[in-house]
């Protein structure tokens, strides 16, 4: 039992050492230009403070008017760090890691995920699509009021406003 526990472990750390390489690597493109991630550009929440449900606070990024099921586009080349469902008001969410210590977000998608945590993606390829607001579980998808897609820039771990970059 000691020995499957030990052997537990061991694989537990050797799977985040594996997606932490993966993630971590230096690439040959080190191109840090970004596209929309969407074709519409209607943006109905700008990045930084605003009022929601009443509340002031901070927008970490800007929100697309889109329809449900509209394509979402990797911003940039870069490696699928995230890509399932968070509680913390985004809903269906993808995370992607790019060159240079850059992160971007995308958030209340559809359930269906058509990339993976570890897949490389290229700028301009699908990875998802615009979800609804309430999810087939009766989850609601995030912190949101219709279909859109709420789009962060991370650089070393801090937010950005992507508009100073798209």
């Amino acid at each position: 039992m000691i020995f499957l526990k030990n052997f537990f472990i061991i694989y537990i750390i050797a799977v985040i050492l594996y997606f932490y390489t993966l993630t971590n690597k230096e690439y040959e493109n080190t191109n840090t230009n970004f596209i929309f991630p969407t074709k519409y550009t209607s943006i109905s929440s700008n990045y930084g403070e605003r009022y929601l449900y009443g509340y002031k606070n901070f927008h970490n990024g800007i929100d697309f008017l889109a329809p449900q099921n509209s394509q979402i586009y990797a911003s940039s080349d870069g490696y699928i760090l995230y890509a399932s469902f968070l509680e913390s008001g985004y809903g269906n969410t993808i995370i992607i890691s790019h060159s240079n210590n850059y992160k971007t977000l995308y958030c209340h998608l559809s359930e269906n995920f058509i990339v993976t945590p570890g897949q490389f993606v290229k700028q301009g390829e699908i990875i998802g699509y615009v979800g609804p607001k309430v999810l087939s579980n009766g989850l609601q998808n995030g912190n949101t009021t219709g279909p859109h897609l709420h789009f962060s820039i991370f650089k070393d771990n801090l937010t950005i406003n992507p508009l100073n970059l798209l």
